[in-house]
């Protein structure tokens, strides 16, 4: 079978920075292809080749007469505000389809999950993940056989994303994503690309597996590296005798060995083994430790929206965070996970002894705001440290940024100019220099890439931070917290895994109020029909979480998830060996 699409040896440069250079690639009509990269690797330009909205520099690009491509958009386009939910779906038929498609246009949304009645609501009034869908909707109705989807998971609630990973499994038809979140992509993927050195890594197999071979790749041919240097210094050494013993027995023919060697040392530096760069985002994290026995006491606490008609979202009987917790919030979005903790910086900052807000004396906050709204935009990455940082001097923040990834001719640039993930990357060092014993990261991981996100894992693991994150990044979350907290049917609770909300029907809005701490792994619905497949699923699911966590560093395991798991494991094989029928 002919591929869809085809480049060869393409170069694209942007500006002065060259992003690829002689790259090949090929896509088939069954290739699930997951495109990884660190920002500003060229992820994005190379998705706009491929669609044909931008021409590359020089190569060779062929697309198939079979290829029928569409690209699912990053935005909803402002004209189709006014039009009804239907009808912008519709708005992408072709005109002979139009007056008679109907039915198509009502059995696909019902097919995403809109319900009937939504049918008519205006694109304008639909929600966030509404209208990710009806996105979706549009590139999919012509039946495509090849889709490209850039970032596609970004600022998606955990429902959502868990949708388009069950839908992503119906289509017939090819695609190609760019994404950071490392679950979404062993879901959804069977080939990787890596998009890094101004080249292409490619692997026929889902993020995970990939990453694990490249890293491997890397680390054999850093082994390569250092025993070429080796040999060379040893060459190096033998030539500057030689030649100092020809001139000083004035003997040419060692002054001829010399230069031999010497130009054999030309050849072997010409052809060293390359290793890659990696990634330019630099994310270091350090904090101070505390002695206090709890950062963070909340107790018979009523939290409302913002607003001039505050809305009550869920009530807090009591929760705390200890020195060392790393805790994660969960909740679908609109519950009210930004509003809690906008108002426990709030109560930090203005009430830090407060009678429903109590903060250990001792308690030092550091704060990312997701949507990193925190800097002001026309202040200078100098002046923004000036103005933030608690410590350091003026070389000591020149140095630091040059550290983190600015050159130092962009010192004086403007936070408003920066991209997403450079403003991160400025926060997290804000951070970094202020030394706070107390994180509170919101969405961390929506504006750094992949390699990013696990040097961030890492360090907050090795500085023993504690921790309040919300994310919806399921890898991330499992990888860094040791507590789940859910704000469900109007209730903060804690529970002892996040699995079981990951499982959760896409689009059911709420979490059965029975589902406690001491229930949280268990399934509660007292269904007589057992689904085989999904079991089978399930045990190899939690077969690959205990096997990755035990291959862990033994002070970064979960034991207590570790016991869950095997629990659930006995329980799911125990179904298996019942009498129980698939349903």
């Amino acid at each position: 079978m002919s591929p869809l699409f085809q480049c060869h040896r393409v170069t694209h440069s942007v500006g002065t920075k060259k992003l690829f250079e002689s790259l090949d690639l090929s896509i088939g009509e069954r290739d699930r292809i997951g495109l990884v990269g660190h920002n500003g690797s060229g992820k994005s330009t190379l998705l706009s080749i491929i669609n044909n909205s931008v021409e590359p520099d020089d190569g060779d690009v062929s697309r198939s007469k079979q290829l029928h491509m569409e690209t699912v958009e990053q935005f909803i386009d402002p004209s189709l505000a006014g039009l009804t939910l239907a009808g912008a779906l519709a708005e992408k038929l072709v005109d002979e389809e139009k007056d008679f498609s109907l039915y198509k246009v009502e059995q696909l949304l019902n097919q995403l999950g809109f319900q009937t009645k939504e049918h008519g609501y205006q694109v304008a009034d639909l929600s966030g993940g509404q209208q990710n869908r009806l996105m979706f909707a549009r590139a999919v109705i012509d039946e495509p056989n090849l889709i490209l989807f850039d970032e596609p998971t970004n600022h998606l609630d955990l429902k959502t994303l868990i949708f388009f990973e069950n839908f992503l499994a119906t289509i017939d038809a090819g695609y190609l994503l760019i994404s950071h979140d490392r679950h979404f992509l062993d879901a959804v993927t069977n080939r990787t690309l890596f998009l890094r050195d101004q080249k292409l890594y490619n692997f026929a197999m889902p993020y995970t597996a990939a990453k694990e071979k490249l890293d491997a790749q890397d680390e054999a041919a850093e082994a390569r590296l250092k025993q070429e240097e080796k040999t060379i210094r040893g060459l190096a050494e033998s030539a500057k005798r030689l030649a100092t013993w020809g001139k000083v027995y004035d003997n040419e023919k060692l002054a001829k060995k010399a230069k031999t060697m010497e130009k054999r040392i030309e050849k072997l530096e010409e052809n060293k083994t390359f290793v890659s760069k990696g990634s330019n985002l630099n994310l270091t994290l350090d904090v101070q430790s505390s002695r206090a026995n709890r950062m963070l006491h909340i107790e018979d606490q009523t939290i409302y929206s913002p607003g001039n008609v505050p809305a009550k979202l869920f009530y807090i009987e009591e929760f705390y965070i200890r020195p060392g917790d790393r805790v994660a919030l969960l909740g679908f979005n609109g519950v009210g996970k930004t509003t809690l903790i906008k108002q426990m910086i709030d109560r930090y900052e203005n009430d830090k002894a407060g009678d429903t807000f109590k903060f250990n004396p001792q308690c030092d906050i550091g704060y990312y705001d997701q949507e990193i709204n925190d800097l002001d935009a026309d202040r200078t990455l100098i002046e923004t440290l000036r103005d933030h940082c608690h410590r350091g001097s003026e070389n000591e923040y020149k140095t630091s940024l040059i550290k983190a990834g600015f050159p130092y001719l962009d010192l004086d640039k403007t936070v408003g100019v920066l991209s997403g993930g450079e403003r991160a990357r400025l926060l997290f060092l804000i951070i970094k220099l202020n030394q706070p014993n107390f994180l509170i990261l919101d969405e961390p991981t929506n504006h750094i890439d992949i390699q990013g996100k696990e040097e961030l894992e890492q360090q907050i693991l090795e500085t023993n931070a504690t921790v309040l994150i919300t994310s919806h990044d399921r890898r991330f979350v499992d990888t860094i917290a040791d507590r789940y907290i859910v704000i469900n049917g109007g209730k903060l609770t804690e529970i002892n895994s996040p699995d079981w909300f990951y499982k959760l029907n896409p689009l059911q809005q709420a979490i059965p109020d029975e589902t406690h701490r001491e229930h949280a792994d268990r399934n509660t619905s007292g269904e007589s029909s057992v689904d085989e497949e999904n079991i089978l699923y399930r045990i190899v699911e939690l077969e690959s979480l205990l096997e990755q966590d035990r291959a862990r560093k033994r002070k970064f395991q979960k034991p207590k998830r570790q016991q869950s798991w095997v629990e659930e494991l006995a329980e799911l094989n125990g179904l298996l060996g019942s009498d129980a029928k698939p349903g």
